[in-house]
């Protein structure tokens, strides 16, 4: 099949484990694949060990993220770097248009935007955690990096909801008996949560962030604006996490009921919408990689069997 410039059989949105392993089925499969990335996403920052990559034990996140694009361009995906602004048309002619006048069509699209971290903020900023965020001990998910608090005294910084962040420290608890959660945002604790955490003996601090105290990239300490010192060997931030739904939005792409994530019909990934996928942290689901690569591949094999069904039917 011939195709204009500018068109592809599978455009693939977001370049992360999910859209790379989705761009690796489909490239496998001869299929003309388009992978647009911000790369703004955690795993080309991440330069800790990952633990549970099945066959991969002790590979650094950006080390995968190399060898996954690697895999992916040497099976003929093409893989850009650039900012999807809009999305419309249908399928057959998806019309996804860029923030520097770029345009690019498809007969089928996959979602794998990914999530939006939320840092704690230091005097009002998030900036600051950036030194420290993968690249030490600052950790932001239970399901991927619980493991590595290990008797290791831990902060639990809450940057979201305060029961939220109480949640979280119990739930780190059965890895270590030095746990404390810091308030930063709402603090208002249910009685529930606070019996829990008593029980636990698990010590509640309130304050705001004034510094991150910290070395080469390993955060030492948390430095509130009283002055207090907060120092521990690893840290948790409990933050919201929210889908980047806005391409899937404007695409009529039905959202989940906690307004936060896409909505897959099945665990294909597949959508109310015809012709469009979603994969990875856009899905209601545990950002683990591992997870993401999955979710990824099996959408990548829906889109194929979709196009081959279409191409068999014909015109």
């Amino acid at each position: 099949m011939r195709f204009a410039m500018g068109s592809y059989e599978t455009i693939v949105v977001g370049g992360g484990p999910a859209g790379l392993t989705a761009g690796i089925h489909l490239g496998w499969h001869d299929r003309r694949v388009l992978v647009i990335d911000r790369r703004s996403g955690p795993l080309f920052f991440t330069l800790t060990n990952l633990w549970n990559v099945p066959g991969q034990p002790e590979v650094r996140g950006i080390d995968l993220q190399g060898r996954l694009r690697a895999q992916a361009e040497a099976l003929g995906v093409e893989i850009i770097r650039a900012n999807v602004i809009s999305v419309s048309g249908e399928e057959g002619d998806f019309v996804l248009a860029g923030e520097k006048g770029q345009e690019w069509h498809a007969r089928t699209l996959l979602l794998a935007t990914g999530v939006a971290r939320y840092h704690p903020t230091v005097d009002g900023d998030y900036r600051p955690c950036f030194k420290y965020a993968g690249k030490g001990n600052l950790f932001y998910c239970p399901d991927c990096e619980a493991p590595e608090i290990r008797g290791k005294s831990t902060l639990v910084i809450g940057a979201g909801t305060a029961n939220a962040a109480a949640g979280m420290a119990i739930g780190l608890s059965r890895y270590g008996d030095d746990i404390r959660v810091l308030l930063t945002g709402d603090r208002e604790l249910s009685d529930e949560r606070r019996a829990r955490l008593s029980a636990k003996e698990i010590a509640v601090v309130e304050g705001e962030i004034s510094e991150l105290v910290g070395d080469r990239q390993k955060l030492q300490a948390v430095k509130l604006k009283d002055g207090t010192l907060l120092e521990a060997e690893a840290f948790f931030v409990s933050s919201p996490a929210k889908g980047r739904t806005d391409l899937a939005e404007q695409l009529g792409v039905e959202i989940a009921s906690t307004g936060t994530h896409a909505q897959p019909r099945s665990q294909r990934g597949d959508t109310n919408v015809p012709g469009v996928w979603v994969a990875g942290d856009l899905r209601p689901m545990t950002q683990q990689v591992a997870v993401a690569m999955g979710t990824g591949n099996i959408a990548a094999v829906m889109i194929d069997q979709h196009l081959r069904r279409a191409d068999v039917a014909g015109p």
